[in-house]
């Protein structure tokens, strides 16, 4: 049976709760338990059903997992367990409930970044525990990309809740290019990902005029909830759809997306089909050689020119012109690297 992120964060959470012998739960105590660790953890607002509840009693009650757990009513009103020290941390697990847990382990190790799931980690920890003892061995099955030790990440728990609660805060921020940081007090907006490097998109209190600031986790030393300045929203800029139209993180509040038409070389074209340049891609022309000729429409901006430029002689910016020429322009800078013998 496939176990998902959040039946794991809810069979945990009713766990956790059936544990704690200080308060009786109701069916909407427990419900609701459910509802705010999904709405934590994973920004849910909908409401637990009753009928997704009691598939997940049904479950832990049920051996499928291995769970057997003895859930009782009691007064036709309290959820508790039977047994007071029984954990579905404790268990030894059958072959299909340590698959299922398996999958879901190698997602949400994936999380443990975050401060917010601290608790949902520990009770994770214990779980991955009891496989590694059945099994004999712990080695995942998914190996997905990261950065170990990659400075900025600590300030990911509380920019989150920044960024959640609309709080505004003080970062002290060093570009690459500054000798010196400053602090700065900033409105944050959302945190973004892009190729295992992670952005907070805000704005400056300092701003003149509506724009949107990108800053590097990298570059933060310092991060502080700033209790004088209230917070500001920017109506211009919708979190869920801003970068719909990006490739990457820099993208001003007034940028508009241009049509950019590519030429990609047969030897290219099956990987660009399969993994598009950017979800507007549109394939325009076959020729008979096997190249393709596509469309995008995206705000034109380092970003893209990277990927571009990362297919070498397999692409060829058709258009916008002033695109095409920036592009020959960097090719150019290369080949002319490439030309002298000093660096062999």
């Amino acid at each position: 049976m496939p176990l998902n992120r959040a039946a794991l964060i809810r069979i945990s959470t009713i766990d956790k709760c059936l544990q704690n012998h200080y308060r009786r739960w109701t069916i909407t105590d427990l419900i609701d338990a459910c509802t705010d660790a999904l709405a934590e953890y994973e920004g849910r607002s909908t409401p637990v059903s009753r009928r997704t509840f009691q598939n997940d009693l049904a479950l832990m009650r049920s051996d499928r997992l291995g769970y057997n757990a003895p859930i009782v009513v009691r007064d036709n009103k309290y959820y508790e367990y039977e047994d007071p020290d029984f954990s579905i941390t404790h268990l030894p697990l059958n072959d299909e409930g340590l698959d299922a847990l398996n999958s879901a382990l190698d997602i949400l190790r994936q999380l443990q970044g975050f401060p917010q799931l601290a608790s949902s980690i520990d009770t994770i920890s214990k779980l991955n525990e009891q496989i590694s003892r059945h099994t004999g061995a712990s080695a995942p099955a998914m190996d997905m990309e990261n950065v170990p030790g990659y400075r900025g990440a600590h300030f990911i728990g509380t920019l989150y809740d920044a960024v959640r609660k609309q709080q505004t805060i003080v970062i002290e921020y060093q570009s690459f290019k500054a000798r010196h940081p400053e602090a700065l007090v900033v409105y944050p907006y959302l945190l973004k990902e892009y190729r295992n490097r992670w952005f907070l998109i805000c704005e400056k209190s300092s701003n003149q005029t509506p724009q949107v600031n990108i800053f590097a986790l990298d570059r933060i030393l310092s991060v502080a909830i700033d209790k004088q300045h209230p917070f500001k929203k920017c109506v211009a800029f919708d979190p869920e759809h801003f970068f719909d139209d990006t490739v990457g993180v820099t993208k001003g509040i007034h940028d508009k997306a241009r049509r950019v038409v590519i030429k990609i070389d047969r030897q290219q074209a099956p990987y660009v089909e399969s993994k598009p340049f950017h979800k507007s891609q549109k394939v325009e022309q076959r020729f008979r050689d096997g190249s393709i000729q596509l469309s995008l429409k995206v705000v034109i901006n380092n970003e893209l020119e990277r990927l571009i430029l990362g297919y070498g002689g397999h692409a060829e910016v058709i258009a916008p012109p002033e695109f095409r020429t920036r592009i020959a322009k960097s090719v150019s800078i290369a080949a002319n690297r490439y030309k002298s013998t000093e660096g062999v």
